[in-house]
């Protein structure tokens, strides 16, 4: 049993992919939905699942690439899942599953519960074509003249932009969330794809870093999410905490073990662990 994450990408900046205990990670393009389909690990009977994960604004895309699969693969459970992030932060959500986990609906959880507790975002030299976090008024005219620190602009509830350097940064744009048990705020990682420049990493201090980010190649063009292709992401995260969840049941179909209520690749009812039924395959999404 092994599981496969493709990430799409509208314009990945080269071809990445590893290898991980529950399987493999890939990153594919989104222009040419048979990509997924023809590669070699998605062809393989070793693989029993297929994870696609691509931002909101590529699920149709990102749906078809899912779909070609049948036409080589009909018997592989595939599951479609789109998010309001850039490929950059779906990239370190599959990195970031704990090692402990090992099967596919395990990996499924894991990617969904990083997703939902990291913090993103994007030194910017310019906000002038930057949508979400909307930049002020004042902020977006400044933006047309040349400025050597630039922004700094993060996603969150809600999210936020402000001029580089920042003199204070307000409580409520500090990392408050609180991590797994035993976890200090010293424990908050964050990754840079890029340079970023020292005004940016001296806000991240305010914020609560306790260390200088670990700085990683880009993973995809960033124009289509900061409106500028010389945005440098960061994602912020702490480590993953152990499993302790403890599957209840398996799927009838494809015999993955499942925490509670469907399998999330066949959206088939669990039944109790140990049972064994006809596999039903398909796409989900």
């Amino acid at each position: 049993m092994s599981l496969v994450v493709a990430i799409m990408s509208e314009h990945p900046a080269g071809s990445f992919r590893g290898p991980a205990p529950w399987g493999e990670w890939q990153i594919h393009p989104l222009t040419d939905p048979t990509v997924l389909a023809t590669d070699l690990a998605v062809r393989t009977h070793q693989t029993s699942h297929v994870l696609v994960l691509s931002t909101t604004a590529a699920t149709p895309a990102a749906q078809m690439a899912a779909s070609t699969i049948a036409a080589s693969r009909p018997d592989l459970p595939v599951r479609v899942l789109s998010f309001p992030v850039s490929p950059t932060v779906l990239t370190r959500a599959v990195e970031l599953v704990p090692p402990g986990v090992t099967t596919a609906t395990g990996v499924h959880d894991a990617i969904v519960a990083a997703l939902d507790t990291v913090v993103w975002g994007a030194w910017l030299p310019t906000v002038a074509k930057l949508s979400r976090p909307a930049p002020t008024l004042r902020q977006h005219v400044r933006s047309w003249f040349a400025d050597a620190n630039g922004y700094l602009a993060v996603h969150g509830e809600p999210g936020w932009v402000a001029r580089l350097p920042i003199a204070e940064l307000a409580p409520e744009r500090r990392l408050r969330r609180v991590p797994a048990p035993g976890l200090v705020a010293s424990s908050y990682d964050c990754h840079a794809y890029g340079e970023l420049p020292e005004a940016a990493i001296s806000a991240l201090f305010s914020m609560g870093l306790a260390a200088r980010p670990t700085r990683r190649e880009p993973v995809a063009d960033v124009a289509a999410t900061w409106g500028t292709a010389k945005a440098v992401e960061f994602v912020i995260s702490w480590p993953p905490a152990p499993v302790t969840l403890a599957p209840t049941h398996r799927c009838p179909a494809c015999e993955e073990p499942v925490s509670g209520g469907a399998c999330p690749f066949c959206r088939v009812a669990p039944v109790r662990v140990g049972r064994n039924e006809a596999a039903v395959q398909g796409v989900a999404s």
